[in-house]
């Protein structure tokens, strides 16, 4: 997705997500929908495409509604330490790279009070721009959240949703004696907003296209060899049909109608009028075939 002069995208395998139903919902703000595989490791992706950086960035990335990490960017030109990449959930001390996974449904009734974060089945990306600066690092900085196991829902949950972000094994982070920070200007942040599901959940409600497989490309041609065929003659197109020949075939045709429609009538003045004369298999195929 791009907005303004940035642009992000979810990373699978080195890979951008394709994403649907792109939406500017503001000038500040993009929505689009991507497909996600349980089990499968991601990361998000920004760029700044400005010639020149005058301000620093900070990019913050919050998943289901949690604060994730950030990295921050200093100024520059456009090729130089323009692209900023996490793939983890990021602690003073751990890292904890980032995943999709499945939601854990239970039939203990104490979830069913559980609050369910809004933001369930969404990767954000929020930039700010300022001024960095460097500080040391007073105290060491705790995240409130704690990577653990995967989302857990009651069964009888109203959000409806199959996958979560989950998390990979604790991994040690060397802790810095200093740290940097944004100072934030006046330019209004920008968000991108990433909502996933499993492709086939897209697909079912109409916001991925569904994808043709070549059993189903055969099917469709011979579909359409067949649509083409409608109106030949004896496996031959009208323009390898000579008009005398069809005339021919008109005259015969309207021959046996006629000679049909008098045994008919012959048939039905024998019989009473409480009988009806059905049509044999023979002649229904014959007036189909005309028709």
């Amino acid at each position: 997705m791009q907005l303004g002069t940035f642009t992000a995208n979810i990373l699978v395998d080195g890979k951008a997500l394709e994403e649907y139903d792109v939406v500017a919902e503001s000038a500040t703000k993009v929505t689009c929908w991507v497909a996600s595989e349980e089990g499968k490791s991601f990361s998000v992706q920004w760029k700044c495409h400005e010639e020149s950086r005058v301000a620093g960035t900070e990019g913050m990335v919050h998943v289901d509604g949690k604060t994730c990490g950030g990295i921050l960017n200093c100024p520059g030109t456009l090729g130089v330490l323009d692209t900023c990449t996490l793939s983890c959930f990021i602690d003073a001390t751990s890292t904890w790279d980032l995943k999709f996974a499945r939601v854990q449904l239970s039939d203990d009734d104490s979830l069913l009070n559980k609050e369910i974060h809004k933001n369930l089945g969404e990767i954000s990306l929020v930039i700010t721009r300022g001024e960095v600066v460097k500080q040391l690092r007073s105290a060491c900085e705790k995240n409130s959240f704690v990577p653990g196991d995967n989302q857990k829902l009651h069964e009888r949950s109203k959000k409806a949703t199959v996958h979560c972000v989950g998390f990979g094994p604790e991994k040690p982070r060397e802790l810095l004696s200093y740290r940097r920070r944004l100072i934030r200007n006046s330019q209004p942040e920008i968000t991108f907003v990433f909502k996933y599901q499993p492709l086939s959940v897209l697909q079912a409600n109409g916001v991925a296209p569904r994808r043709t497989t070549n059993a189903c490309a055969g099917h469709e041609n011979s579909s359409n060899e067949r649509d083409a065929s409608v109106g030949t003659l004896d496996g031959r197109t009208s323009q390898d049909v000579k008009p005398a020949e069809l005339n021919n075939r008109i005259r015969g045709l309207e021959n046996e109608l006629k000679r049909l429609r008098e045994l008919q009538g012959g048939s039905l003045e024998e019989q009473k009028p409480k009988r009806i004369k059905t049509e044999d298999p023979g002649e229904r195929s014959i007036r189909s075939g005309y028709h």
